[in-house]
């Protein structure tokens, strides 16, 4: 059996140590910070960390003991010292001070107050805020700062003046495709308050699922979720979970379309009557609401009524989106309402179906938040919309006065490298819009669509890209150096695993089942230097369902592994100055080496494991490229700059690895991308 020669991994590990180091030292004012607050004063001195250690509130407030708790056990988890958990009222005998002036809503708002500020001396740490909320976003900080030398773990002397530049910073996750535990729910709550983000938006019904315990209507999910829901204090759980951390929840149930499953059990309330099955295949489905029937406002109206309580958010989201019009056209009695009330379209009897059910959520204390397709002249006055499609749509919004939410460019389940998260913004600057509109966009979510995941890799198609987008909601617009956000994010990845968040393990965990026990390294060291397809890819490659196993390479691999950002690093360093890259140039010729070993070892092991045959074509195009590589780099170190026809032959294999291989894609390409162009003398990006 041919092995690697060196654990490829191991060696990865290596560079990333090297480059987070030398990347420190270029970046002191953001040190491990994200997001990155408003304003940062770094002074002299440390503060120790030792049993010693004591928090005291200023205030009783119980949320903001609860999270003193929290505080402390992760503290512990992090440096091994043993600290009291008890949780003080004494300021005199307090290392770290807590004062927050109000304890703030009793249901988080979206007007919250979440500024703070922080001070650390050599004496000990003030934390102030307006709100218990703010507390809790300072404490995320604060841990942020604690660092270890040889004399032990200390925090730094600082000043940090702290408030987020939107209001609305969101997750998204669809459960309804594919359904996730309440413990998944959870451990992603908690990654959310370590970065900030302060609404999760619970997607709960699409056509493949309805996931929400209706004691009114039990069929919804007797007979619309497969078993798979959520029972009513299962929800209370989550929403209590999700207020001890600051953090909103947004309820959507998708309507007029993507409604499927509110027909398997009430199917007098589509358009058109007969038997309806839960969907397997994704996509847009035909089964739509009957905009027309007075039954079907009633029967929202004592839906919403029984959800009402338990998502005590005064925002109710109602989906809105891709409704497919098929059954309105079709129905004779739809298109004689159409004739009377003088609707020129159908778009234009969506806005009737959602001005109706306005008025029914206001009577229910809730303001409607919709897709970007509800956006009509007739839309209710307040209604939030949520851009998905672009951002014209949320310039489109506030220019007709309606508060608005970007999405667009935060899809996650499209398999966008993480820097591309982080150039869109929801306030371009080139928006044109005045003051009083540009007060109108509330912020954005980033969107976790579930077609391709479930609970074993949810959190790897969310962490650490959505930390991005966190960024890009909470920080100073003028924070967009990449370089920099990337060495954070690598910092802030392994706090989101001491969390309890699978992003990275669940790559080794998977890897263990698909491959021989004497394969998981190889395996596992492929897997780290491929991404999956994109969505789009995916979709036309696969033919995925509901029922598609989520059990592959493709769903082991991550979506922006470090492996794309080392490798390329690496090669720009030694193609900037190959004539001293030294251990830069050494280790990147034995990576190229390692690469040309890969296809043997990954071929040997699917003949022992059937699903390691999903790596086979990336294993050799990974060797073809390693080859490729180690030729370039040979030249470069000699100064033999090669002719025309291996200049085309190279950039014709390089075009071709760039291509899915099977249901993956090589990240290292352009690593090799950077000496060919070095030895061909063409510019070096």
């Amino acid at each position: 059996m041919i092995r690697l020669q060196t654990p490829p991994l191991a060696g990865l590990f290596a560079l990333q140590l090297l480059l987070a180091i030398s990347l420190a030292a270029q970046a002191p004012v953001t040190r491990g910070l994200l997001p990155v607050p408003r304003s940062v004063e770094w002074r002299q001195g440390q503060l120790p960390l030792d049993t010693t250690f004591r928090i005291a509130l200023a205030r009783s407030d119980p949320r903001l003991n609860a999270a003193a708790g929290r505080f402390i056990e992760r503290l512990v988890r992090r440096t091994g010292v043993p600290l009291s958990h008890l949780v003080g009222h004494d300021p005199a005998s307090a290392t770290l001070l807590i004062d927050a002036r109000r304890t703030g809503t009793a249901v988080p708002a979206l007007e919250e107050d979440e500024s703070y500020t922080l001070d650390v001396s050599t004496s000990g740490v003030a934390l102030h805020s307006a709100t218990t909320v703010g507390s809790l976003r300072g404490l995320e900080t604060l841990l942020q700062l604690y660092e270890s030398s040889e004399r032990g773990w200390s925090l730094p002397a600082v000043h940090i003046e702290d408030a987020p530049r939107f209001r609305w910073r969101g997750l998204l996750l669809d459960v309804g495709r594919h359904f996730e535990p309440v413990d998944v729910i959870k451990r992603n709550l908690d990654g959310m308050a370590l970065v900030k983000l302060n609404v999760f938006h619970w997607h709960l019904s699409d056509d493949q699922g309805f996931r929400v315990e209706s004691r009114r209507y039990p069929r919804l999910t007797r007979l619309g979720s497969d078993g798979q829901f959520y029972t009513q204090a299962q929800i209370r759980d989550v929403v209590a979970y999700a207020r001890d951390r600051g953090i909103r929840v947004l309820p959507e149930f998708d309507m007029p379309g993507h409604a499927t499953t509110w027909f398997v059990g009430y199917p007098q309330y589509a358009s058109l009557r007969g038997k309806y099955s839960i969907q397997r295949k994704f996509g847009v489905h035909s089964a739509v609401f009957d905009p027309t029937s007075e039954a079907v406002y009633r029967f929202l109206d004592g839906f919403i009524a029984e959800m009402a309580p338990l998502f005590p958010d005064s925002y109710w989201h109602i989906g809105g989106d891709e409704v497919e019009d098929w059954q309105w056209n079709s129905s004779s009695h739809i298109r004689a309402f159409r004739r009377r009330r003088r609707l020129p379209d159908n778009r234009s009897l969506q806005a009737y179906f959602n001005s109706r059910l306005a008025v029914i959520l206001r009577r229910h204390g809730k303001q409607m938040v919709g897709w970007d397709e509800t956006l009509h002249p007739d839309l209710p006055r307040g209604t939030v919309v949520q851009s998905w499609r672009g951002p014209g749509f949320l310039i489109d919004a506030v220019h007709q006065g309606h508060p608005a939410l970007l999405s667009a460019g935060y899809y996650l389940d499209h398999i966008d490298l993480a820097e591309d998260h982080y150039r869109a913004d929801p306030l371009a600057s080139d928006s044109g819009l005045t003051a009083e509109q540009r007060n109108l966009v509330l912020g954005g979510e980033a969107c976790m669509w579930s077609e391709h995941v479930g609970p074993e890799t949810v959190d790897s198609r969310i962490w650490p890209r959505l930390t991005a987008v966190a960024e890009r909601l909470w920080s100073p617009r003028s924070v967009t150096d990449v370089d920099d956000f990337y060495r954070r994010m690598a910092i802030t990845g392994v706090a989101l695993e001491q969390a309890g968040l699978t992003q990275a393990s669940a790559l080794y965990s998977m890897a263990r089942r698909i491959a021989a026990p004497t394969d998981v390294p190889v395996v596992g060291s492929l897997l780290e230097l491929v991404q999956p397809v994109t969505f789009g890819q995916r979709v036309r490659l696969q033919h995925t369902t509901q029922l598609t196993p989520l059990v592959r390479m493709v769903d082991a691999a991550r979506p922006d592994p470090p492996a794309r950002r080392v490798w390329h690093d690496v090669a720009v360093r030694v193609a900037a100055d190959h004539t001293s890259a030294g251990l830069a140039a050494d280790s990147l010729r034995i990576a190229f080496q390692q690469w040309q070993l890969f296809a043997p070892a990954i071929e040997a092991a699917a003949a022992r494991s059937p699903m390691v045959d999903d790596g086979v074509l990336a294993a050799r195009t990974l060797g073809q490229l390693g080859h490729l590589g180690d030729d370039a780099l040979t030249r470069l170190l000699k100064g033999d700059k090669p002719d025309s026809v291996w200049v085309a032959a190279a950039r014709t294999q390089l075009e071709m690895a760039r291509q899915p291989q099977g249901l993956l894609r090589l990240v290292v390409v352009d690593a090799v991308q950077v000496v060919v162009d070095a030895v061909s003398g063409r510019p070096v990006s």
